[in-house]
């Protein structure tokens, strides 16, 4: 008798499922990212050091890194998304985020950057074929480490393969995991952050000990005197859930019908 009380509520939970499910086919998205601390810098150095939401610079007091002038500082800046954007669910190309410039101004003997925290957030919202509830932000946090080399004459002497001499080292240490899996509607949605420029990379272990990071780290060298842009961004794939489908109507016939006899079993008895 429990066993049949047990399927038949079973068979209740699991048949509305194949009724309600519904693919969302578009999503509307904000992403933000951000420096956040600790923001560390070189104790020895002259010069100033700046740090915003989107910009951290080091170089001479009162310089620029970009734009009409001197460029007698190097920086690393956010540009972030104006306004809320669209993804479609199982697209072969990313939806774009935030991207990250390093400017590499050639410096000598200022106070200059070695490691932040850069936070991202990705918002997303069902949106076609009908809008559903905003759902709450993913916030990862990234460690950043930044090695601004000596300006030496020959690449040889860099202590790591460099195109010039010698190239900066940028290293970003990804979280345990850059997806992220939910369930919405009857369909588990996985969440892919990518890099969309292939401008990171697999670093060597000879840079990567320069950047004071582990070996087999991430990241990318930039020439001096250039400008390096990193562009972010992410997929949605889908996956519908399975429930059993006619099997589970028959069980749920199957189950009332043991009920009924049984009941009419202990009248007789």
């Amino acid at each position: 008798m429990r066993n049949l009380i047990a399927a038949s509520a079973l068979a209740v939970a699991v048949v509305p499922m194949t009724a309600s499910a519904s693919l969302v086919t578009q999503w509307q998205y904000l992403a933000t990212s951000n420096w956040s601390q600790p923001v560390v810098f070189s104790a020895s150095g002259n010069g100033t050091t700046s740090v915003t939401n989107d910009v951290i610079s080091w170089g001479a007091t009162g310089g620029s890194y970009k734009g009409a002038g001197p460029k007698n500082r190097s920086a690393l800046e956010i540009a972030g998304m104006a306004a809320p954007s669209t993804a479609n669910t199982n697209s072969v190309n990313a939806s774009l985020t935030n991207s990250i410039t390093h400017y590499n101004n050639v410096l000598n003997g200022y106070s200059t950057l070695t490691s932040a925290v850069l936070t991202t957030s990705l918002q997303l919202q069902p949106w076609a074929p009908v809008i559903g509830p905003v759902f709450p932000p993913k916030v990862l946090n990234f460690d950043i480490r930044f090695k601004e080399t000596t300006n030496t004459s020959s690449a040889a002497s860099c202590g790591f393969a460099s195109i010039g001499a010698c190239d900066d080292i940028f290293v970003i240490d990804n979280p345990a995991s850059l997806v992220t899996k939910f369930v919405y509607d009857g369909y588990k949605y996985t969440v892919k952050l990518v890099e969309t420029t292939q401008t990171l990379g697999g670093l060597s272990a000879a840079a990567c000990a320069v950047a004071n990071s582990a070996p087999g780290c991430v990241g990318f060298q930039t020439v001096e005197g250039q400008n390096t842009t990193a562009q972010f961004g992410f997929t949605i794939e889908s996956e519908k859930i399975t429930v059993p489908a006619p099997a589970t109507l028959g069980l749920l016939a199957f189950s009332v019908l043991g009920l009924s006899l049984s009941a009419r079993l202990r009248k007789k008895a």
